[in-house]
């Protein structure tokens, strides 16, 4: 209706008011964080708020660009998933934090600090749910949110690379990369080279999303997938989560490396 008429209702996010927080996140891990498991931290507690997340800009700097706005993506889709977050702000990152700054916090905010003790905390409460999944993971999902052109690019050269450096002819399992089209075709006309060996590595573009393959009547007891996408986790506990790092490993070996 909003695009309809050319106008939207003034209330909500709409007004000044609406924007401000009723919570400061400090991140304080002694490196960068993970951003899926600290949104999801971030969901859990505030809820619906609009958080003031502080202690981040160091990873991402001052200003949202190509090489930055997927992590923004991956923390924000967790908050949304993991709770009902509709907006966030960044201190010194994003519009209303640059220009207003700690005025956004209202009068009796609360303070929620997510150190290395409560990110190990969240991330080892993710549930584990394996009744009648196969015992070894079988397919690895990366793109929910949709993957960007950055994203694909970085998987595709992770993934081929640590293929090479095995000496494997293909990957232990296939990975589904979901993302749109013009982002695949992108990727095609402007890496022809990598996508061919991305295909021969068993990776494959769908423009679905991950939610369509878990649906499937029987997937949960025919396939064991495996994702870095906290949102696919909060949606479907099914599917396991896991940090890129491990993931790469995992797509290689088809086995979970011990302590992940």
């Amino acid at each position: 209706l909003c695009a309809i008429l050319g106008k939207a209702p003034l209330f909500g996010l709409m007004t000044d008011e609406g924007r401000m927080s009723s919570w400061l996140v400090e991140i304080k891990t002694s490196k960068e964080p993970d951003w899926g498991v600290i949104g999801t931290a971030i969901g859990r507690k505030v809820i619906d708020a609009n958080p003031y997340i502080t202690g981040i800009d160091k990873y991402l700097g001052t200003e949202v660009t190509n090489e930055n706005m997927h992590l923004l993506k991956k923390m924000g889709s967790a908050t949304a998933a993991a709770g009902a977050v509709g907006l966030y702000h960044v201190e010194n990152l994003t519009p209303d934090a640059k220009q207003r700054g700690r005025e956004l916090l209202m009068e009796g905010y609360q303070t929620y600090v997510i150190d290395d003790a409560e990110q190990a905390r969240v991330l080892g409460n993710f549930p584990l749910e394996a009744e009648g999944r196969p015992e070894k993971p079988t397919v690895c999902f990366i793109g929910c949110p949709h993957n960007t052109y950055h994203e694909l690019l970085t998987w595709g050269k992770n993934v081929t690379e640590a293929v090479e450096k095995r000496g494997l002819e293909k990957a232990a399992i296939p990975t589904l990369l979901f993302c749109a089209n013009v982002v695949r075709d992108r990727l095609v006309e402007e890496e022809p080279l990598l996508v061919g060996a991305m295909k021969r590595a068993g990776m494959k573009f769908t423009n679905i999303c991950t939610l369509s393959y878990c649906g499937m009547k029987g997937f949960s007891e025919r396939m064991y997938a495996v994702t870095n996408s906290p949102k696919t986790r909060n949606y479907y506990p099914y599917v396991r989560y896991f940090t890129d790092e491990n993931l790469v490993d995992i797509i290689c070996t088809g086995e979970i490396p011990k302590g992940a």
